[in-house]
């Protein structure tokens, strides 16, 4: 799994104060050298800011920040899709919808779509990693447990 830069709960708020700083770490993170149409290559855009694209000034397509992610064609602020990501990211015993929704102030049913959007795209992230050298796993007891056997440590088979 790549290692990515840790930022402490009082960085992340400073960082993503306004719609508008969430759109600017989208906007270098989509394009980090600068806009380039997806569709020609050129450079040239303008943008509409009523809809939040960017339209490419020669074959005038038009491009949005959150076209390909899991915040694409949401109605949500893209400061709570952020706040989303960075409290599932910072749990490490997981967050369940009822949670977020309370946390941040959402229906539970936007909280919910929401939460399993960020797990499938972290859960597709991770599957592009393959384990490489040495790996240490944890003791494992492999095959079903006897008629009124014990499992996991108390078990009597032979640990792999």
């Amino acid at each position: 799994m790549a290692k990515q830069e840790k930022i402490t709960l009082l960085q992340f708020q400073k960082m993503f104060q306004t719609e508008e700083d969430c759109r600017t770490y989208l906007f270098k993170m989509r394009w980090p050298n600068g806009f380039c149409c997806p569709k020609c290559g050129h450079k040239g855009y303008y943008e509409i800011k009523t809809r939040h694209l960017f339209e490419c000034t020669v074959c005038h397509y038009q491009a949005s920040l959150t076209a390909g992610t899991v915040m694409e064609k949401t109605r949500t602020e893209l400061r709570i899709w952020f706040w989303a990501i960075y409290m599932i990211a910072h749990d490490k015993r997981g967050r369940s919808a009822a949670s977020l929704s309370q946390e941040l102030g959402i229906s539970y049913k936007t909280a919910w779509l929401m939460l399993h959007k960020i797990r499938k795209a972290m859960a597709n992230r991770d599957s592009q990693y393959i384990l490489g050298g040495i790996v240490e796993v944890d003791d494992a007891f492999f095959g079903a447990p006897k008629e009124g056997g014990l499992r996991g440590r108390g078990t009597d088979k032979t640990p792999v």
